[in-house]
C-alpha cells in the first residue's frame, strides 16, 4: 500500500516474481485496504506510513485490533526511532526502510510469513543507538551518544584530534564539536578533566 500509484505498479511486478506469492491488489487509500481485508484473506500488508486519510500507524492499528492473522510490513523512508517504537508497539511484524534491495524484501516476506519479526540492518541500527546511556552528573541526569562515547574512549588513549577523525573517518570538525558537547554535559572545561570526570562516572 503506497499514496503513489506508480510504486504500487513496481512493487508489484516485483513481487510477482516471488515464488508462492500472489498480489491481491494495490492501493492508494488505506479506507479501500480495510473494506477488501474486510471480505478477503490476506497474509501479508506491505504499508508506507504517510498516506491520505489515514496513517500507515492507524491502518495497522486496524488490521491488528480485527483479530485477523494478516501480518504486516512497514516499507517506507521514514527511519526515526520514535515512528519504529510506535508501530512496533502496535504490533508489525516487520520494518523496512524503500531503499531496501529486493532480496531484502524477499527474505522479510518469508520471515514474517513463518511467524518471525524481520527489521532492516539501518532500522535496527537506529533502534540500537537510542539506548544511550545516562548518568547523573551535578544533579542533572544526561544521555550520551554512542558516537560521543567512541570519542570519549580514543580521548582517554590519548589520541589526537586528527588521529581521531582519521580513524572514524570524520572530519576534525566533527571531532572538536563532540568534544565541546562532552564538555558541556560532563560540566568540565579542560582535557584533563573530561577524562578524569569519565572515569569517576565510569563513562571509560
Amino acid at each position: 500500500m503506497d499514496d503513489h500509484q506508480i510504486v504500487l505498479d513496481g512493487l508489484s511486478i516485483l513481487l510477482e516474481k516471488i515464488e508462492g506469492v500472489t498480489v491481491l491488489r494495490g492501493f492508494t487509500n488505506p479506507k479501500d485496504a480495510l473494506t477488501f481485508l474486510e471480505y478477503n484473506d490476506v497474509d501479508i500488508v506491505l504499508t508506507d506510513l504517510s498516506m491520505p486519510e489515514m496513517s500507515g500507524m492507524e491502518l495497522t492499528q486496524r488490521i491488528k485490533g480485527s483479530n485477523s492473522n494478516t501480518k504486516v510490513i512497514v516499507l517506507t523512508m521514514h527511519n526515526d526511532v520514535k515512528s519504529i517504537k510506535n508501530i512496533v508497539q502496535l504490533g508489525a511484524d516487520g520494518y523496512l526502510l524503500k531503499n531496501t534491495d529486493f532480496d531484502i524484501l524477499q527474505t522479510a516476506l518469508e520471515s514474517v510469513i513463518s511467524g518471525q519479526q524481520y527489521f532492516g540492518t539501518e532500522i535496527l541500527e537506529a533502534i540500537v543507538n537510542d539506548f544511550k546511556p545516562s548518568v547523573e552528573v551535578d544533579g542533572k541526569k544526561i544521555n550520551l551518544s554512542k558516537r560521543e562515547l567512541g570519542i570519549l574512549e580514543l580521548i582517554a588513549k590519548g589520541m589526537t584530534t586528527d588521529s581521531i577523525a582519521e580513524q572514524l573517518f570524520i572530519s576534525k570538525h566533527t571531532v572538536n564539536s563532540h568534544r565541546r558537547n562532552l564538555n558541556v554535559k560532563l560540566g568540565v572545561s579542560r582535557l584533563a578533566e573530561l577524562v578524569s570526570k569519565a572515569r569517576s562516572l565510569g563513562l571509560i
